[in-house]
């Protein structure tokens, strides 16, 4: 019998580094519906992106490396319950740094501590799998395996980006994606 799991994807675009006083300006969030024996994907169930006005001027910092003006989020509200139910219907929530995205997506969804995180960035033996990598970076990963890549630094692209990393196959062709399931939701079983 085929296992089946949601794995959603998350990304988040901030106005700097610190939770506890930056705030949030973009967020993406995808949900898959994989076969855990592969890491296939089996079919995409939800997509979300949404800005957010962060009630505070964007550091010129932060623009530079996002390009998210003010002017852009000026209005602008994340659905915090939709991002909340897509996540809580994951089995795994996915960042390429999920201690980053976990704090900043704390200030829509405070329950995300009681959700199973895998980071795409640490929890994927990518040194080992591949000894030519330099780093782990998103989009050095994306450069180096020669994945197509979305927009980078923008929250929909590098989900994208992140998705297309982890479902594809490493040199013993198993999906990237299995050793955060293996490690994260099999081993708890």
């Amino acid at each position: 019998m085929q296992q089946l799991y949601r794995i959603a994807v998350v990304d988040t675009e901030t106005t700097g580094l610190y939770p506890s006083r930056d705030r949030l300006v973009e967020i993406a969030v995808m949900l898959l519906e994989v076969d855990g024996a592969t890491g296939r994907l089996l079919r995409t169930l939800d997509t979300y992106q949404g800005l957010n006005d962060p009630g505070m001027p964007i550091p010129a910092a932060a623009t530079a490396i996002h390009g998210i003006t003010d002017a852009m989020v000026k209005g602008c509200r994340i659905d915090a319950q939709r991002v909340a139910r897509i996540l809580g219907s994951a089995d795994l929530v996915v960042a390429h740094n999920s201690g980053f995205d976990k704090g900043f997506v704390r200030q829509l969804v405070p329950q995300v501590d009681a959700m199973v995180w895998g980071c795409s960035c640490r929890g994927i033996p990518w040194r080992k799998l591949y000894a030519q990598l330099d780093n782990t970076r998103l989009q050095h990963l994306a450069a180096r395996l020669e994945i197509r890549a979305g927009t980078a630094h923008r929250a929909l692209g590098d989900v994208e980006t992140t998705v297309n990393l982890i479902l594809r196959t490493d040199p013993m062709g198993n999906a990237h994606l299995l050793h955060l399931i293996t490690r994260k939701l099999v081993s708890r079983v």
